[in-house]
Formats: structure tokens, C-alpha cells, sequence
């Protein structure tokens, strides 16, 4: 017994304390694994036993021990009694019955969709559009859960907003367009039957462009009074807590206006505790490393369908309009949109157009899409495009097309500073030579502080006009520069210099002795830290500066000094490697 005691004593330490050794041990040959996950467990029997065996007044130690471990046993039921009986009369008292209706039920007048556990704004997403767009229905108010909430308790003051969708005669202005309206075809399940892999692609962004045409059409969305619980002719209801350890929740509840349940719907399913004692293991490898963990032994409680989904389940228990999923509907969004802007006189209604089709695109922007793209970006009356824009094509694949509708993006007065900068970062990444022909647009962002600071990723595009242009305007930035106060504010702008400098090569070499010495400054004006003297060496470098005389701290050791030289050397050769055949072409 003493023996037995120390060897599972010592494993159920090892694998409580490192419990990802019991996950390493089933990865060997599983055995070391089993041995790992039960040592706790056997170790807590054997140490209550050979307490009890001490307190027992029997001499045989056979017997005595078979007795002590049967009391153990006994001890091991009896004091999961209480918390399990306790654990399995709290589920069985929240059980609810499910309640089915023979036919769809027909949802009118006001409706208010509460969802208790959702955490963030309400908002007229993909569901409480159908429901809106159900025959009869006046309005859809949904409500949520106060964004700080805490974790286990519900807010008294939850947000909420409704929604009503009307004739665009008394009110052609245009309204709110919803969320994602085409991830129905994901949650619907006529739909997502009959739209399989990659038609469900297309048929999101078939409804997408559906809603974008009537929304700019014969109707509008636009936001209406609240209707309080006590004034809505129907009540849906949506439980999902998310928050709970060892229970999960999943019900949908329809109530009509007497406040009788209509339709209900749920799947629950919660641990409790186990008849006998014991230790459980548990391991979750998904998403990155192992997380494991011991706990008291359970079993689980389960009613209801585990495949039950309740916003699915809600669209499948009442009758609405369900969207068509006809690609042409894309067509159709794409004429219209150049209409609009071929429209001089085109309403803001008819111009959202232009938004909404742009964000159909999510980095597969085709060849032949590429002039109505430019046409949007770089329309000054299509506002907001700065979430759309940033799906249509990624970072280092931004084609040379959108060249100058860029441009006239970044000097449009509502351009935001993030929106300037993003386009500016996509126009860097462009050949070498893009600019070589520049638009007056292009250059009239130069002249203007304000906007060249905000855009400051394009200011290394000046390369490609050559020293004579290029030059000056860069020594006038770098006045500016260096007449901001703070580093955080100037640092982009001086990252764009430098970046020109380092493209213009040595055309930028009349600049070298002006850098040199900025550099040499205390404290520097062109730079925060070790990493941005390496970046300056390195351009003085491409301007013609000779390695030996690159500027050093007069603090640094002969064994720095040699080691960043080497650092430069070996970046003039990988940029000269990576340059030079993008010229030759």
C-alpha cells in the first residue's frame, strides 16, 4: 500500500499540475496517457483507504483492507449524492416543453425580436429582414444585450432599435441598408440546399445586390419608433448563452400578443455529477497548443435536437418573402451602378448603388470589373467606401489600373486620413515607373501638406519623376517635417522620404551631406531608434554614400560599428537582387 501510495501520488502531482503531459502521454503509444489520466483519481481511493483501514478495528490485513476499500467506495458514491441530485433537480426544473405548429405561422404588425445573450448593437441584419419582409408585418424591433454586461447577468438596460421598411414615394431620400442581408443563404435551409459549395458564393451576393436594387428602388429601410413588449403583436425570442461552463442552451419562442407560446423550440444539454468520484480529464487541441484540465467527474444531461440552429429553425416556423438568388440580379446591380454614374443629376439613393456593388467584391475582382471599379473610386460623389474598397483587392496584387482613380480618391476633401493612407500604402506597392507620366491630380497632393501627410506611403512614388521634380518637392517635406514637434506625428513622413531616397538610389545623392548630419544630431529629428539608424544608413547607401563612410555613434564599438556595415552590404545586395529584374522587364 505504501508503495502504490507514493508511485500515484507522485503521477496524479505530475499530471494535475502538468496536465499536458497526459495529452503528450496519449501521443505515446496511449498507454502512458490512460496511466497519467487515472493517477488522481487511484491515488485519492488508495490514500481515503488506507485511512479508513488505520481506523477499522480489524487485525486480518487482507480483510481490512477489502473493507476499508469498500467503504471508500461507498464514501466515493454517497458524497456525489447530494450535488448531483441538486445539479439534476435545477435541470429538470428550467425544462421546457417543445410546442410545434401544424403551418408557418403568419407574423403581423409589430414584432420585436429580443436576443438576451447577444452582445453588441441591435441592427437590421439578415433576420430581421425576413421578418420585416414577412406579408403584414408594419415593423421589427430587435433587442440585445447591453455591450457591458457581465459575464453571468444580464443588463436592466438593454439597447435596442426598430426598423420598418416603406415606400420610397413619400420619402425618395435614401434610407439604412441592412447587415449582410445575403448571409441568409447560409442560414436558410431551402437555401443552403440548393446553393452548394461555391454557389453559395454567388447567391450571397445575388441577395446582396437584390436588396441594394430595391433599397435604391420602390422602397427604403429607415428606423422607427421602439415598440415596447407590452405594445408588439408578436414576440420572438432567441436564448444562446455562450458564457456557461457546463451547460449549453439553444431556444427559439414565438409568443403572440395574449402572450401565449406560439412555437418553441429547444436543445439543452448540462453536466452534472457523476454517481461515483472520480477525477475527469479534459483536452481541447483545436485553434493552437493543447489546453487540458482535470475536473470533478460528470455526466451529461441532453434534450432536444443537437443540430438545432434557432435563427435556421425561426425562418423554417414562419412565413416570409424569401430573396431570389439569381445571379443576373449582379448584372442588373452592375448597369445600374453606371447608370448612376453617368447620372450628373443622380440621387444619393441611386448613387449608394456604387458602394453596394462595390462591396459584392472579397479579393476577386476580375479583369473586366476593373473599369467600374475606377469609375466608383474615383467618383467624388460615392461617400464611404473606405470598408468596401479594402476587399476588392489585396495588398500586393493592386492592379496598375486603378492608378490615377486612386489618386483622386486620396485629394477628395472627405477622404478620411486612414482611407488616405491605405490607398497611398496599394500606390507604393505599384512597379517601379508607374508614375513616371503623373496625373495633375498626383501632383497637386504634393502642394498640399495636409493631404501628403496623411497619404505618406506615395511620397516614395516621387522616385519615378525623377531627381529634377522629385528633389525639390522632397526637400520641402522634409522642412515640414522637420517642424512637427513630435516624433509620432512626423514619423510616417519621414518614413516616405526615405523611402523615395532609397528608389531614387544615387539621384538622391545631393541630400546625402543634409541626412548625414540630421542623423549626427542630438537628439536626431529623423529618427527614434536603433532600428531607424539601420533604415538611414541603409538609404545613404543607396545615394552613393561609400560604407566607410556611413555615419556611427561616436559611442558604438568597432565590433557594432563593423556588424552594421555588414547589415547594410547585405541589404544593398538583396535589394539590388530584387530590383534589377523588375528594370530589365
Amino acid at each position: 500500500m505504501k508503495y502504490a501510495l507514493v508511485i500515484t501520488g507522485v503521477l496524479a502531482g505530475l499530471a494535475i499540475t502538468a496536465p499536458q503531459l497526459v495529452v503528450l502521454g496519449y501521443f505515446l503509444l496511449i498507454v502512458p496517457g490512460l496511466v497519467l489520466t487515472f493517477a488522481p483519481t487511484v491515488f485519492i481511493y488508495l490514500a481515503v483507504t488506507a485511512v479508513v483501514r488505520r481506523l477499522l478495528p480489524i487485525s486480518s490485513p487482507m480483510t481490512a483492507t477489502a473493507v476499508a476499500f469498500g467503504v471508500t467506495l461507498l464514501l466515493g458514491w454517497a458524497v456525489m449524492q447530494p450535488f448531483r441530485l441538486a445539479a439534476i433537480s435545477s435541470y429538470r426544473a428550467d425544462e421546457l416543453p417543445d410546442v410545434l405548429s401544424n403551418q408557418v405561422i403568419e407574423l403581423a404588425g409589430h414584432v420585436r425580436i429580443e436576443r438576451p445573450d447577444q452582445r453588441r448593437k441591435p441592427e437590421c441584419d439578415y433576420l430581421a429582414l425576413a421578418v420585416l419582409d414577412s406579408p403584414g408585418v408594419n415593423s421589427v424591433t430587435t433587442v440585445t444585450a447591453a455591450l457591458n454586461a457581465g459575464r453571468d447577468k444580464r443588463s436592466d438596460a438593454q439597447p435596442s432599435a426598430a426598423y420598418s421598411l416603406v415606400s420610397a414615394k413619400a420619402d425618395p431620400t435614401a434610407g439604412i441598408f441592412p447587415h449582410q442581408p445575403g448571409r441568409i443563404v447560409r442560414e436558410y435551409s431551402p437555401l443552403v440546399q440548393a446553393n452548394r459549395g461555391m454557389k453559395v458564393i454567388t447567391a450571397s451576393k445575388a441577395v446582396e445586390a437584390y436588396w441594394a436594387q430595391r433599397l435604391a428602388g420602390q422602397d427604403r429601410l429607415r428606423e422607427v419608433k421602439v415598440i415596447d413588449a407590452e405594445e408588439a403583436d408578436w414576440i420572438v425570442r432567441i436564448e444562446n448563452p455562450s458564457n456557461q461552463r457546463t451547460c449549453t442552451l439553444r431556444r427559439i419562442t414565438i409568443f403572440d400578443s395574449s402572450g401565449e407560446v406560439r412555437f418553441r423550440k429547444s436543445y439543452r444539454k448540462q453536466a452534472v455529477p457523476a454517481r461515483m468520484f472520480y477525477f475527469g480529464f479534459q483536452a481541447n487541441m483545436s485553434g493552437g497548443p493543447a489546453s487540458a484540465s482535470f475536473h470533478v467527474g460528470r455526466r451529461i444531461l441532453e434534450s432536444g435536437e443537437r443540430s438545432l440552429e434557432t435563427e435556421s429553425e425561426l425562418l423554417q416556423a414562419i412565413n416570409f418573402t424569401v430573396p431570389p438568388c439569381d445571379a443576373g440580379a449582379l448584372v442588373v446591380l452592375r448597369d445600374q451602378t453606371m447608370l448612376a454614374l453617368d447620372d450628373p443629376m443622380a440621387a444619393t439613393a441611386k448613387l449608394d448603388l456604387a458602394r453596394r456593388y462595390l462591396g459584392l467584391f472579397f479579393f476577386d475582382a476580375k479583369p473586366q470589373d476593373h473599369a467600374v471599379i475606377t469609375r466608383i473610386v474615383a467618383d467624388d460623389r460615392v461617400r464611404d467606401i473606405e470598408t468596401p474598397i479594402k476587399n476588392v483587392f489585396s495588398k500586393d496584387k493592386t492592379p496598375v489600373a486603378m492608378r490615377d482613380s486612386y489618386v483622386d480618391r486620396i485629394a477628395m476633401d472627405h477622404t478620411s486620413a486612414s482611407l488616405r493612407d491605405w490607398l497611398a500604402e496599394r500606390l507604393a506597392s505599384l512597379p517601379q515607373g508607374t508614375f513616371a507620366n503623373p496625373s495633375e491630380k498626383y501632383l497637386e497632393i504634393f502642394d498640399s501638406p495636409e493631404i501628403y501627410q496623411q497619404a505618406a506611403p506615395l511620397i516614395a512614388t516621387l522616385a519615378d519623376l525623377g531627381p529634377k521634380q522629385a528633389m525639390p518637392k522632397l526637400d520641402a517635406m522634409l522642412d515640414t517635417a522637420l517642424g512637427i514637434p513630435h516624433w509620432r506625428d512626423r514619423r510616417a513622413l519621414i518614413e516616405g522620404i526615405r523611402a523615395a531616397f532609397i528608389r531614387l538610389g544615387p539621384q538622391a545623392s545631393a541630400a546625402a551631406p543634409r541626412i548625414r548630419e540630421l542623423f549626427l544630431s542630438r537628439p536626431s529629428p529623423i529618427m527614434n531608434n536603433a532600428g531607424d539608424a539601420d533604415q538611414w544608413r541603409f538609404a545613404l547607401a543607396r545615394m552613393g554614400v561609400a560604407l566607410e563612410d556611413l555615419p556611427v555613434f561616436p559611442n558604438q564599438s568597432p565590433k557594432s560599428v563593423q556588424r552594421n556595415l555588414r547589415q547594410v552590404s547585405d541589404k544593398m545586395r538583396r535589394y539590388e537582387q530584387e530590383t534589377t529584374p523588375e528594370q530589365e522587364i
